[in-house]
């Protein structure tokens, strides 16, 4: 997607650099329904990557027409938020090879490329190329973010791609199920916008993941590299408060050896053992600094946030932090800027 917004909200940093290149696109306020649709027909066919047209489902346009749009553009990709208002789309083969993976979040009556027409129900992932002409129907309206990728960087070519839009609905797949769906699903609520430098092999790892199990093709072990990272601190993140996540734990669910774990996370700033330790400090000076803390003692703290005593929470918190565990309570601006320096260091 090109220039998604009209209204561009790009804030820029001292230096002039952007800190947030997350683009939107609503309709503008003091336009009847008819107003609306034509404007909202005119982004959507200079912006759409695939010169797109659009055409009312109904003759006359609802009152409360309100499509939006949200865009973030990297090096090598795109991602786009958009919820149509009802309409049918139909746009031409485009001249460049260029494809979407697509996570539909709503029901879509009709979706027809390259002579496969099918109802979509709503969760549903696809892969599109738009090399091909197609169309959809969305009496309803829809709502769909995509994934436009650069097919040169994941090493795809004509044939492997007409096997891609051959598959059905691959929501079920482990690795767009586990990794890529959560991602998609609120990649908007994130900081993801100031990280797009730094996305782009992220995003290449994680479809070279995605396309090698659909394929069942052999991947090169360095292209899954950051996939494979992605995957195991989810992992920890949702399991970090059991005390019996250890780094053993994180070995037997890598399906690696503690040293190939290790070599894994070799560049990153935390190592498995600091990244869970990272997260249960974050958990617990959390708890300390809620208004009700005062109910619960701090061995109480130490055991929801996955500690398995009150010295390893202290010297965690002492060690990460610098702080003390009566600080969360007596300081509260300090807290908040070593949780944020912690959330940084995790990724969080």
């Amino acid at each position: 997607m090109e220039n998604i917004s009209l209204d561009n909200d790009v804030a820029g940093g001292p230096d002039g650099s952007p800190l947030d290149q997350i683009r939107r696109y609503t309709v503008p306020a003091g336009l009847n329904p008819e107003e609306k649709f034509e404007h909202w027909r005119s982004w959507y066919g200079s912006a759409i990557d695939a010169p797109a047209r659009l055409e009312k489902t109904e003759k006359l346009v609802r009152p409360g027409f309100n499509p939006t749009a949200l865009s973030l553009d990297g090096p090598g990709f795109s991602l786009v938020d958009v919820t149509n208002e009802p309409a049918s789309c139909y746009w031409n083969a485009d001249t460049k090879p260029s494809d979407w993976l697509v996570y539909f979040r709503t029901s879509c009556e009709k979706f027809s490329f390259s002579g496969r027409s099918e109802a979509v129900s709503p969760g549903t992932v696809r892969f599109f190329d738009l090399s091909l002409p197609g169309n959809f129907y969305a009496p309803a309206g829809m709502s769909a973010v995509r994934v436009h990728f650069d097919r040169g960087l994941l090493g795809l070519d004509d044939r492997a791609v007409k096997r891609l839009q051959g598959l059905a609905d691959i929501r079920e797949n482990p690795i767009m199920r586990g990794l890529i769906l959560p991602a998609l699903s609120g990649w908007q609520r994130t900081v993801i916008a100031q990280e797009t430098q730094r996305l782009q092999p992220v995003v290449r790892s994680m479809m070279t993941a995605l396309v090698s199990s659909l394929l069942e093709t052999t991947a090169d072990p360095g292209d899954l590299r950051l996939a494979r990272i992605a995957a195991i601190k989810k992992f920890m993140c949702k399991n970090f408060r059991n005390p019996a996540l250890t780094v053993d734990e994180v070995v037997a669910y890598s399906f690696l050896s503690r040293r190939a774990l290790y070599y894994l996370f070799e560049g990153e700033r935390l190592q498995v053992s600091g990244h869970i330790r990272a997260l249960r400090t974050i958990e617990a000076l959390e708890l300390l600094a809620e208004p009700t803390a005062w109910k619960h003692s701090l061995m109480d703290v130490a055991g929801a946030s996955g500690f398995t005593s009150l010295q390893a929470m202290r010297r965690a918190v002492r060690e990460l932090t610098g702080l003390s565990l009566s600080d969360p309570q007596e300081k509260p601006e300090l807290l908040r800027i070593r949780v944020a320096e912690l959330r940084k260091l995790t990724g969080l």
